[in-house]
């Protein structure tokens, strides 16, 4: 067995830390806007998403980037062969 080489196991790490924050600052920013059953009511609808120009909109878009970068890093990430 042994490991496939990656660029870096800390890339994922670090992108993993950056979507956990953009998820706060969103999942807040629902709450702010939805109250406490915000994310719950409305995450996978339209106004999780929130209209263009407002602060919603770009958090729920920063999370969209970094969701997406840690799927890029965790598909480059070592990986067991046997």
């Amino acid at each position: 067995m042994h490991v496939q080489p990656s660029t870096s196991p800390d890339r994922l790490v670090l992108t993993e830390a950056a979507l956990a924050a953009a998820d706060r600052v969103w999942r807040a920013e629902m709450r702010r806007n939805y109250g406490p059953d915000g994310v719950l009511t409305y995450a996978f609808s339209p106004e999780g998403q929130g209209d263009l120009g407002t602060s919603l909109r770009r958090t729920y878009e920063a999370r969209r980037v970094a969701v997406a970068l840690w799927r890029h890093e965790r598909h480059r990430a070592p990986r067991l062969v046997t």
